[in-house]
């Protein structure tokens, strides 16, 4: 009877531990290929973010703008400040500084030393943000937020340089033999609170955008077509759709938005078929947030949405679709002198870019000896040079548009000279690149028991920054959203944790045009007058007007909106010596000496959005400074 018992105890056990696995690897674990990819696409969307603000640097970034360094740090916007370009003060110094953030960016695209390029990327992200604050907008903290969070994954296992050295480090391939086996990839699921919390933070997006939409644009179906009046902030295709879309057609675009974002948070957190509810709430995602783009400037905020569900693309996912092009692509058979250390080094390399296993390599005779041939089985015919590495590269998963770089204009002319050289060198390079004989057979690389120690224990150390960043942001969350109720809200919380979110940004109130969108547009108007008498406005390079809509300009990017409509705000007038300054010595900038202002009134210019048919509303003006005296 007590053996039954035990028996019955052992099989509850098993099952409890069962389930855990099963929620673990749900809402828990990543396949390391979407980690990968999903690296390169935050690598470039960063790299994106901060080659946009260079326009702005003389204007908002710098000195010569209306924020400079020394009055910020006098008297900061906010506390838990900390910001790496309030060390530069000229636009220089700030160039400087944005061109090693744009080259660390690159560096986690390729993935070399990712996780030390991915603290780094989050810490000038963070910096750059955080030189302006006035500027800050929803695109800001959601790409923190996902710079923040995935830097606890290990992003560079697959796709990466680091993945590529790692793997000619402990896999030696000396032999023809040896490299035409197939070669173990690395394709062990992730298991990190890093992947939960992602998931959390997107569910709290949606969830929290949907549950504050309460007003009543939104209750009417009108909300669309007030966010289609920000002018200031439309696209081209945004502002034809503003004055040409029926009132039914923004009624269905208005409830239709409200609906895919219910939807996607409903589908993330569905607890049955999570890779496929998955694929389903990104597709909702692409269709919502690229329409959002290609109507308004919000910055990285529609592509930080997007690019977070690579993250999660499935295991089955990538089978079926290497499944697909591995049948679209050709075999190719690579002719090497199984003597040379260069080729057989080359070799190894091209190994590791040949994931769907199409190239093999076979041993040169002849005058084949020494040169790069590359031939196709199904025709016989061979290739050598830049072209034969163009051949080779049809077997690889992008084709030639791997290697198409190299026919550019000059590269071109390199490579083909570089590989000539080696056919003729080829012991030279390897010297030069220190390969070992091919005799000398290191022994296969193991990882030292410290460093294994040290790497696990680094590890568990992530996990629970990950456990205190979660409780930190989860107390924001209820905080910041209105729809909390009051007796959830903390009362009270440790300095610690409003640090741990207040200095990276990382905040958590999801209320993006809610309850409502503004109902009104605004502008800032500069009437200023030339030394030579002439009506201008630094800002738009024309006479002032004070028609919103029509003063609107297509190229300017939200941030401009958010000064526009920030610039007004009561907690921003200390600042408002600094815009004098600016408008001051906006020539200088402009290297326009005809334009100096000796005068100028800077107004705050608020315009009602009037429904179709209804008369349009006159625009009203509150003068925000003055200086000198303007003359009609």
């Amino acid at each position: 009877m007590s053996d039954e018992l035990e028996g019955e105890k052992s099989a509850v056990a098993n099952d409890g531990s069962a389930r855990v696995r099963a929620l673990i690897t749900q809402y828990a674990s990543a396949d390391p290929r979407s980690l990968g990819l999903f690296r390169v696409a935050l690598g470039i969307l960063l790299f994106l973010d901060a080659a946009r603000r260079y326009p702005d640097i003389e204007a908002h970034y710098a000195n010569t703008g209306w924020l400079p360094n020394h009055f910020m740090l006098f008297r900061p916007m906010s506390d838990y400040l900390f910001s790496l370009y309030l060390t530069c003060s000229t636009p220089g110094q700030v160039k400087v500084l944005l061109a090693v953030q744009l080259v660390v960016d690159v560096l986690l695209i390729v993935g070399f030393r990712t996780r030390t390029m991915h603290v780094i990327a989050a810490v000038l992200l963070a910096s750059l943000n955080c030189r302006n604050i006035m500027l800050e907008n929803g695109g800001w903290v959601v790409l923190t937020l996902l710079t923040v969070w995935t830097m606890f994954l290990p992003l560079g296992r697959r796709f990466s340089v680091d993945a590529l050295l790692r793997s000619l480090r402990e896999k030696k391939q000396l032999t023809l033999d040896e490299l035409n086996a197939p070669l173990e990839r690395d394709a062990k699921p992730v298991l990190s609170f890093a992947v939960l919390a992602l998931l959390l933070q997107w569910i709290g997006i949606y969830a929290f955008n949907v549950l504050q939409k309460n007003g009543a644009p939104w209750r009417d179906g009108t909300a669309v077509y007030y966010a289609l009046h920000q002018h200031s902030m439309l696209t081209r295709l945004g502002s034809w759709l503003g004055s040409s879309l029926s009132l039914s057609g923004i009624r269905l675009l208005t409830y239709g938005a409200l609906g895919i974002e219910a939807s996607v948070a409903v589908l993330l957190i569905f607890p049955v078929k999570t890779r496929f509810t998955r694929m389903v709430a990104w597709f909702l995602v692409c269709i919502l947030h690229l329409s959002i783009a290609a109507v308004l400037h919000l910055g990285t905020f529609s592509w930080s949405m997007v690019i977070m569900f690579v993250a999660l693309i499935p295991r089955e996912v990538w089978d079926a679709l290497a499944a697909r092009v591995r049948t679209r692509r050709p075999e190719r058979l690579l002719l090497v002198d199984g003597t040379s250390r260069l080729a057989i080094a080359v070799c190894r390399v091209i190994k590791r870019f040949d994931l769907l296993n199409k190239i093999r390599f076979k041993q040169a005779e002849g005058d084949d000896v020494g040169r790069f041939v590359v031939v196709d089985p199904s025709s016989e015919r061979r290739t050598r040079g830049l072209n034969g590495l163009s051949s080779l590269a049809q077997a690889l998963p992008f084709g030639r548009a791997t290697v198409a770089w190299l026919r550019l204009p000059g590269l071109s002319g390199l490579a083909k000279k570089a590989i000539r050289r080696a056919e003729r060198k080829p012991e030279q390079y390897a010297d030069y690149f220190e390969l070992a004989p091919l005799s000398l057979r290191d022994e296969a690389w193991q990882e030292s028991p410290a460093r294994e120690f040290f790497r696990h224990a680094w590890c568990r150390m992530g996990e629970g920054a990950v456990l205190v960043l979660l409780a930190c942001c989860g107390s924001q969350l209820l905080m910041e959203n209105q729809v909390v109720p009051a007796w959830l809200k903390p009362s009270k919380r440790p300095v610690w944790m409003t640090a741990v979110v207040v200095y990276p940004r990382l905040f958590q109130g999801w209320s993006m045009f809610a309850p409502a969108p503004p109902l009104d547009d605004v502008a800032v108007v500069v009437d200023g007058r030339t030394k030579d008498g002439r009506h201008f406005d630094p800002l738009t390079g024309r006479e002032p007007s004070f028609d919103v809509s029509a003063r609107a300009q297509h190229s300017r990017n939200c941030e401009w909106y958010y000064f526009d409509r920030h610039l007004n705000e009561e907690r921003f007038k200390p600042y408002l010596g600094g815009v004098r300054d600016f408008l001051k010595n906006h020539h200088e900038i402009t290297g326009r000496p005809q334009d100096q202002l000796v005068a100028f009134d800077v107004w705050s210019v608020s315009e009602a959005i009037a429904l179709p048919g209804a008369p349009k509303p006159r625009a009203v003006k509150s003068k925000v400074l003055s200086y000198g005296f303007v003359r009609d």
